[in-house]
């Protein structure tokens, strides 16, 4: 416990941040006009788009953390000394081809979100202007998954801290046209993007100097020889199906969105609402997830089974506590937070009932978001993959549809889905997880290792 506590604290810290930026950003965003839920809603049907770049970033991520944690396990020094390069070289070509395949097909995607009039408007405004901060982002993460493999958190969070804190300044100055006594250069939604982008690009070079300085085990050379395929190749092995389970999440809720749009187009900005707060909830989890991935690959690494999967049990356990205490105070504060963002009371009854309907359902989530994490960490990434389309794809999408087109239950149909999806989900995860272990044990499994 106490090594879980000391890996997903500065994690945490970091997160919290973040946590503050979402609270902030959509504070001043809303301050536009509270009167107009399309300002809100419109940035928030557009975060199915942005997530598919979150989910690319985090499949780089996730794909380094890795193999960098095998690769230490394994003390293969030729891995380590050539995986930042290898990574970088990656992130920077996905990065430039996600920018450019956004810009060309915006009108498209916002469109296909179902987005109309002020909606599509504000949603098509922000995410032309937050595309080359999605790039950078991809690109930034290949050095974040080299510091959670190595166990690094202090950097990370203060990679995260920092974004975010410059984040926040700029916010209120980029968005509106006076704060107090100072004036703003009233930008809207585009200010809000822009802010974003400067951010992330301050945090990139904090994370930059970190590796120029020799402050990790995993150098960066910055050099076109230093590339390797193999690297790259284990890398994709290890954070495609990630990637991919992200994306059809993102999917997932652009089929959510629409619905929600048949039912009332508020209940859109509700949910986005919902979703950006739903981060209480869902930070714990992140934070043990990483910790999780970087004990369980190191040690697997060493050939520690038994040690991996302590990790294991004693990270779920955690994870399921941690959720339960954060859904409590999302249950207790709903009703007073929500007014800080809007003054429509049907956007707020919306809010309320979501949060205290659903939010328990969070604590089954962690335990598959955990599991992925455990087949992640041994370079078995597929597993991860298929539990989570059986929960978004195989279970919410089909409960919801069912519920709301056949049972008529409305908006309930919609929260029903959701819980369902993480039920049903919980215990696929709990099962194939325990089947593995008991192979792995048996010597009919192992992990994947690494190799120059």
């Amino acid at each position: 416990r106490s090594l879980f506590i000391r890996l997903a604290m500065p994690i945490l810290m970091g997160m919290l941040f973040n946590l503050l930026y979402t609270i902030v950003d959509t504070l001043f965003i809303s301050a536009i006009d509270k009167s107009n839920p399309a300002i809100i809603g419109g940035t928030g049907l557009i975060f199915p788009v942005i997530f598919l770049a979150i989910a690319m970033a985090n499949g780089v991520m996730v794909g380094v953390s890795s193999l960098v944690s095998r690769a230490i396990g394994e003390r293969n020094r030729e891995v380590l000394n050539r995986i930042a390069d290898s990574g970088l070289a990656m992130g920077l070509v996905l990065g430039f081809l996600f920018v450019i395949a956004g810009y060309a097909f915006s009108d498209k995607l916002v469109i296909l979100m179902g987005a109309e009039a002020d909606y599509a408007s504000y949603a098509l405004e922000y995410f032309r202007w937050i595309l080359p901060g999605l790039g950078l982002m991809v690109a930034f993460h290949v050095l974040i998954g080299v510091v959670q493999g190595e166990g690094l958190m202090k950097y990370m969070m203060i990679t995260m801290v920092a974004g975010n804190l410059f984040n926040i300044l700029l916010d209120p100055f980029f968005i509106l046209e006076n704060v107090g006594p100072l004036p703003g250069l009233g930008m809207g939604v585009s200010g809000a993007a822009l802010a974003t982008i400067i951010g992330q690009t301050l945090a990139g070079f904090y994370l930059i100097w970190v590796f120029a300085s020799k402050k990790t085990m995993v150098p960066v050379a910055w050099k076109f020889r230093y590339i390797r395929l193999s690297i790259v190749g284990q890398i994709v092995k290890v954070g495609f199906p990630n990637a991919l389970s992200q994306m059809l999440l993102a999917m997932s809720f652009l089929i959510v969105n629409r619905v929600l749009i048949s039912i009332d187009p508020r209940s859109v900005t509700a949910a986005a609402l919902c979703g950006r707060l739903d981060q209480v909830v869902l930070i714990p989890i992140f934070a043990l997830s990483a910790a999780l991935m970087t004990i369980v690959g190191q040690n697997m690494g060493r050939g520690l089974i038994s040690r991996a999967r302590k990790a294991w049990r004693t990270g779920a356990l955690m994870a399921v506590a941690a959720t339960f205490a954060a859904s409590t105070l999302m249950v207790i504060a709903a009703p007073f937070i929500y007014r800080a963002f809007s003054s429509d009371t049907a956007v707020l009854s919306y809010t309320v009932r979501q949060t205290r309907i659903v939010e328990y359902s969070f604590v089954l989530a962690s335990l598959a978001m955990m599991a992925r994490s455990v087949f992640q960490a041994m370079g078995r990434p597929w597993p991860g993959l298929i539990i989570t389309a059986l929960r978004m794809v195989g279970f919410v999408v089909p409960s919801i549809l069912l519920f709301v087109y056949v049972f008529e239950w409305g908006i309930y149909g919609v929260w029903g889905g959701l819980i369902a999806g993480n039920i049903l989900g919980a215990f696929v995860s709990l099962a194939w997880v325990k089947v593995y272990w008991d192979r792995l044990v048996s010597g009919k499994a192992d992990y994947a290792h690494t190799r120059a």
